[in-house]
């Protein structure tokens, strides 16, 4: 009989190059996305020195936006190259027979999804304003401005759509399910969460981003559905991007009462649905 290892060709790889196959989609991506987001900003200057004066002002007025509908394209663009890896980890994942292995229909898996990624990752956000540690990282206030400062419908597309989707198909759809093949499950939820959280730049994404990483790893293991790690990252962007746009929704919500109630829900539902079925 042989071993899963055999059966998904992994037999005989050694470290440099198990790490080498799980780095490579991840560096395809950024070349992609880089050599992407390099043209379309020359071809933006290009037309900013045009006598267009209309144009120019548009630009100027909506840099911001601008920015974001760039990098966004710029993600599409860079996922391309590794959408045949995503097809066959989804396809090897299903052979393993992992979909459906929950027993629970689709529509139970996403509530169940959204309620957690709502609740942690806002608990989350909560806890890390309440301490400081937001306002004390230059850095990160320098990405939320930019974040922040695009137009709110393109906020909701770029946030909600394109960058769950782009990610997820970078993070989990190929990098965690090969960690999963060539190292194990548990290996697998906690390095690429982390890789994912070290992928930000910055300390407070760092942390925030390796939390949900983890968590949206380990949801995405319970279930062997990649749906479910797409509707978390969406829940959990659009929760806080909307909540960062809303001044009533930031007094209401940002106090050491709610941010205890929030993850002691994210992390209630999580518990009990551990005690149910065990996965790593």
């Amino acid at each position: 009989m042989k071993t899963k290892n055999v059966e998904n060709g992994t037999e005989g790889q050694n470290s440099l190059q198990k790490a080498w196959e799980v780095l490579l989609p991840y560096l395809l991506y950024y070349l992609a996305y880089s050599a992407a987001y390099i043209i379309l900003t020359f071809l933006q200057e290009a037309l900013l020195n045009s006598k267009n004066e209309a144009y120019r002002s548009f630009m100027t007025e909506q840099a911001a936006t601008v920015a974001g509908v760039t990098g966004g394209l710029g993600m599409m663009l860079g996922i391309l190259p590794i959408l045949p890896m995503l097809k066959k980890e989804l396809g090897l994942r299903s052979s393993m027979n992992d979909q459906e292995k929950s027993g629970q229909s689709l529509v139970k898996e996403i509530l169940f999804t959204v309620i957690v990624a709502f609740a942690s990752s806002l608990g989350l956000n909560i806890l890390l304003t309440l301490t400081g540690l937001a306002d004390s990282s230059q850095t990160y206030q320098e990405v939320a401005d930019r974040q922040y400062g695009v137009v709110f419908v393109v906020g909701l597309i770029l946030y909600g759509l394109v960058s769950p989707l782009a990610e997820e198909v970078v993070f989990r759809g190929v990098i965690f399910n090969r960690m999963r093949r060539l190292y194990g499950p548990f290996l697998a939820i906690l390095a690429s969460g982390l890789f994912f959280g070290a992928f930000h730049g910055n300390m407070v994404q760092g942390v925030y981003g390796g939390c949900m990483g983890i968590l949206m790893a380990y949801l995405y293991e319970r279930s062997g559905r990649f749906a479910v790690p797409f509707c978390f990252h969406m829940t959990a962007n659009l929760a806080v991007y909307i909540t960062a746009y809303t001044e009533y929704l930031q007094e209401m919500l940002f106090t050491p009462a709610v941010c205890v109630i929030l993850l002691a829900v994210a992390v209630g539902c999580i518990v009990l649905d551990w005690r149910n079925r065990k996965v790593v």
